[in-house]
């Protein structure tokens, strides 16, 4: 399957991040973890048979955040993918807020949500897959696409887990693919 593999959002060339940022909760910084994460994703995936395109938007470049939109969708059309999975982490104004969910809108994301979250909730409490079809990703694409929210980045606890663990976190995304 050929898959596009996307890193929510990105640096601005303000320097201003357009990610949340739990640090200052004892979690940390949306951005950074999911681009150090897709790298893993990208190699599990391969190593289950896939031909990954891993898409990290050029840092220092954009205006503003829609920048993002315009850049990762002209890629996604010019290519014909089987599956595009954005990835990104939660943030709440507590730092008790915790589990993985998926976010779909497709029949056919829906049925990789479902999957990579069932992969997900083995080590993240179960918030289920979510039906969106306010998102850009989700809505704007001619693949079917899924939003992977893996965990709570203003959560210490579970970002604690999830620094020491990402190897283990990128092969339950990608099992959930197969």
């Amino acid at each position: 399957m050929r898959i596009l593999l996307t890193v929510g959002h990105s640096i601005l060339k303000s320097g201003a991040i357009t990610s949340a940022d739990g640090t200052k909760m004892g979690g940390g910084n949306e951005y950074k973890y999911c681009k150090s994460l897709s790298k893993y994703v990208k190699k599990y995936l391969e190593a289950n048979g896939h031909d990954v395109n891993r898409l990290v938007c050029p840092e220092g470049t954009f205006a503003k955040a829609t920048d993002e939109r315009t850049y990762k969708l002209a890629i996604e059309h010019a290519t014909d993918y089987d599956l595009v999975i954005e990835l990104h982490l939660n943030a709440a104004i507590t730092k008790t807020a915790q589990g993985c969910e998926v976010l779909y809108k497709s029949t056919n994301g829906k049925k990789y949500a479902s999957k990579i979250q069932k992969q997900l909730a083995k080590v993240f409490k179960d918030r289920g897959i979510v039906k969106r079809d306010n998102l850009y990703i989700l809505n704007q694409t001619k693949a079917p696409a899924v939003l992977v929210e893996v965990f709570f980045c203003t959560n210490p606890k579970e970002w604690k887990y999830a620094i020491n663990n990402k190897e283990k976190i990128a092969k339950l995304i990608a099992n959930g693919i197969g």
